[in-house]
């Protein structure tokens, strides 16, 4: 079992276990237009609905079966930036990741560098065959991430997700442990 208190270090961030501190941060990204519309849950009306999905959060880390991150600055004062999840995903060693940037922080390279983190805490500490994501075919942004962490291209899913009773097109994207390990030594190299 992970313990609470384990801390993923980048070499600008820290990612670590969300708790209540985070609640305003959630609430306020959850407040720009369109932040929800590539994610399957929805804005939440008040913060007291924040408790339920932090408890469900909770039990699947301690389960050992999905764990949730906040993404911070480094240093004294942090400042959150983002959520990442990564969780089982069916088959036999492969997981799937999640992710999200407050807007005031997008197109920094927040979630690139995040990613990186939780592909290596995939493949090293939970042992992964496989990591996979998705996100909605109009997600430009969500795509650049992955691509530059060399997911590849899996497959298309024309009925993804349901979002205020439309469906959502969606595109998979997967590394395996093998292509991940590959990518690492080149990169060790250089």
């Amino acid at each position: 079992m992970l313990p609470l208190n384990y801390i993923i270090q980048t070499p600008n961030f820290r990612l670590r276990i969300p708790d209540e501190s985070d609640f305003d941060f959630v609430f306020s990204a959850s407040r720009y237009p369109g932040f929800n519309d590539g994610m399957l849950w929805d804005p939440p009306v008040d913060r007291s609905e924040l408790i339920a999905p932090l408890e469900r959060s909770r039990k699947a880390w301690m389960d050992g079966t999905a764990f949730n991150f906040t993404i911070e600055t480094n240093g004294e004062n942090p400042a959150r930036l983002g959520r990442i999840t990564i969780r089982v995903d069916g088959g036999e060693g492969i997981w799937n990741v999640g992710f999200w940037t407050h807007p005031e922080h997008q197109g920094k390279g927040v979630m690139t560098e995040a990613l990186a983190a939780i592909l290596a805490f995939g493949f090293q500490e939970l042992g992964a065959a496989g990591i996979s994501a998705r996100y909605a075919v109009w997600n430009k942004a969500s795509e650049k991430v992955l691509i530059n962490n060399r997911l590849a291209f899996s497959m298309y899913i024309e009925k993804g997700f349901q979002k205020n009773g439309n469906w959502v097109s969606e595109n998979e994207m997967v590394i395996t442990a093998a292509a991940w390990k590959d990518q690492a030594q080149i990169k060790n190299k250089r």
